[in-house]
């Protein structure tokens, strides 16, 4: 299979040879450019979030700054897409579930700020177990149903 890349303003740039096993990218002058195992460019995976619509349903007896740090800030404002008002709201109610304590709405209009000037997006389960042990413990019982 070959498939010819271009630049933006739609001038060929080279092409990818691709063999059932590796690419081969060349530049126009049918230069080798470099070779990868699999196809090249790779495929967009589908990032699964589900998990973030049960936690955020279910709550969180702790840990819930750091996961509205995280996780619930940049899922709703730069994944779903809500406006500041909306994702407060949510994100209030997601506090209060379990658990008592204050969260600021100074804080919240802080960190979706933050989160959507950035772009950031929110940390995979993955991430979460390598970088904060206690909140994925936490998630861990809510997503298998022992909260």
């Amino acid at each position: 299979m070959r498939i010819i890349l271009h630049y933006p303003d739609d001038t060929p740039a080279g092409y990818v040879e691709f063999d059932g096993k590796t690419s081969k990218v060349y530049n126009e002058k049918r230069e080798l450019i470099f070779e990868v195992e699999g196809f090249f460019p790779p495929k967009p995976r589908k990032v699964n979030y589900e998990w973030i619509d049960k936690v955020l349903e279910e709550g969180l007896p702790d840990a819930r700054k750091r996961f509205i740090l995280y996780v619930a800030s940049r899922y709703l404002v730069n994944v779903k897409g809500l406006s500041e008002e909306e994702a407060i709201k949510k994100l209030e109610e997601f506090y209060y579930k379990k658990g008592g304590g204050k969260v600021y709405e100074s804080w919240l209009k802080s960190v979706i700020k933050g989160v959507k000037n950035k772009g950031l997006l929110p940390w995979t389960l993955k991430r979460i177990e390598e970088r904060d042990k206690e909140m994925y413990m936490l998630i861990s019982k809510v997503l298998n149903n022992q909260a």
